[in-house]
């Protein structure tokens, strides 16, 4: 029986500790970091402020280019806000100023931290908006559903904004890393970038822009959503109403562990952030935290689940992909996410730590490693039924010398094989399995779930990707 070896060091413990580990982590390199443009309606309501905050603390993981304030909704016990339909950047800036004086505590932990004054730069005001009848936010289409409303008359000749040119700009950078637009609220400034370009280039300029842009949008909160997927069928589009509130179990996302992990004694930035009818919501983060570098999202594969979420293709689309239904833990959680909430929530806890603590009295993540390969990609192989795989993981190790604990995991709704997978010392840090004899023509993925016994515990992963020969 022949065996394919993941097996390129060894190693006689399961914790190497790095003795040369600087205390601080080392910046991503740029081709791994996404490039992010904001859409949110933060003023309108709490979510936004608490997903905001959450999202500045993973500010070294992404590059962001660009922070639109788009039109709000009040929402009814939220009656304090705003003129309904006017966009708040000065919530954005307000959230900046109290990232500001916590930076130089962020850089202790990990470099590439942004400069608070270049992200002023980048802030948007988006157009005032119109509302008129009530419509679905899960489908964009007429009728009762959560209130919001959709839009008239505010795209084409006229209607630019140096919102709408933002994302222009973004897209034609000469950077060939595609541009992800979380939308948090409405989308009318996207809408309007992809009607300018339509109306102004040609059909394979049109083309090559929307190649360059990935969209992620909780919901539609305005028919603009709706309106872009129409007509621009080829534009990567996902849409989800999943998010933390819908996920986490509610030992994690209520007021006692916001108050205690991100509100109280964490610097400026925490103390901003405010209680959602008495608890976090944060509904929006799923839009971004499959942008995290972990190795396990991959949302270039929306199917391949993880942080951001596990999502399918919509009906008669390659290009648009909607949320799958969880069942993972009870309806009340129904989303993908669910599986990982524990581990995603303990990581935004640590790194609120940070916004206060010395790194020697604060928890980082562990590095995985499959053999010598300690980069976060997904390793591929090709297999035959019946062939045995063997995967070394013995090279990961932990920054703070922390114990680590291995679990290797079949995802089955990953990959396209639904059969079952026998995985051989499945807590250990090698481990083996045979490629079942009816998986031929199939890819399934095994995952390595790799957790530190540090305060909070922190968890990395390693995604093996087998495609399995015909």
């Amino acid at each position: 029986m022949k065996t394919n070896h993941i097996l390129l060091a060894c190693y006689l413990t399961f914790v190497i500790i790095d003795q040369n580990a600087n205390a601080q982590i080392a910046a991503l390199p740029a081709s791994e970091k996404h490039r992010i443009v904001l859409l949110t309606d933060i003023g309108g309501d709490h979510d936004d402020e608490q997903s905001f905050t959450r999202f500045m603390m993973y500010a070294d993981q992404y590059d962001i280019e660009g922070l639109i304030a788009t039109s709000i909704r009040i929402f009814p016990k939220e009656k304090h806000r705003p003129l309904d339909g006017d966009p708040q950047p000065q919530y954005i800036t307000k959230w900046i100023d109290g990232y500001r004086p916590v930076r130089p505590n962020l850089l202790k932990h990990s470099e590439g931290w942004p400069d608070p004054d270049h992200l002023l730069t980048l802030i948007r005001k988006g157009v005032t908006t119109g509302r008129d009848a009530p419509f679905n936010i899960r489908t964009g289409k007429a009728g009762t559903g959560s209130g919001h409303y959709p839009l008239k008359e505010l795209i084409g000749e006229g209607k630019d904004s140096e919102a709408t040119q933002l994302i222009i700009d973004a897209v034609d950078r000469d950077d060939p890393r595609p541009v992800w637009i979380p939308i948090w609220g409405g989308s009318v400034e996207l809408a309007q970038a992809l009607w300018r370009v339509r109306n102004d280039r040609s059909s394979e300029e049109q083309m090559k822009f929307i190649s360059k842009l990935r969209v992620y949008s909780w919901g539609h909160q305005d028919s603009t959503g709706i309106w872009i997927q129409e007509n621009f069928p080829d534009l990567v589009y996902l849409v989800s109403t999943g998010g933390v509130i819908y996920s986490a179990p509610p030992e994690l996302h209520s007021a006692e562990w916001l108050n205690e992990n991100v509100r109280f004694g964490h610097g400026a930035l925490g103390e901003l952030c405010p209680l959602r009818h008495g608890k976090l919501g944060g509904a929006d983060t799923q839009t971004y935290l499959g942008l995290i570098p972990n190795g396990l999202s991959n949302m270039e594969h929306p199917s391949w689940g993880g942080w951001g979420g596990r999502l399918r293709n919509a009906k008669g689309s390659d290009t648009q992909w909607v949320d799958i239904p969880s069942n993972i833990l009870p309806a009340r959680l129904g989303h993908t996410i669910s599986r990982w909430a524990p581990h995603f929530q303990n990581d935004y806890q640590a790194r609120m730590d940070w916004c206060v603590k010395e790194f020697d009295g604060a928890n980082h993540p562990p590095t995985p490693a499959i053999g010598a390969d300690k980069t976060q990609s997904t390793i591929k192989i090709t297999a035959k039924p019946g062939e045995t795989i063997t995967v070394d993981a013995t090279a990961s190790s932990d920054i703070d010398g922390d114990s680590l604990s291995y679990e290797w995991m079949f995802y089955r709704g990953a990959g396209n094989y639904k059969g079952k997978l026998t995985i051989e010392n499945k807590h250990e840090a090698t481990t083996s399995f045979v490629v079942p004899d009816d998986a031929k023509g199939k890819t399934l993925h095994v995952v390595l779930v790799l957790t530190d016994d540090g305060t909070p515990n922190l968890t990395r992963y390693r995604r093996l990707v087998v495609e399995c020969n015909k």
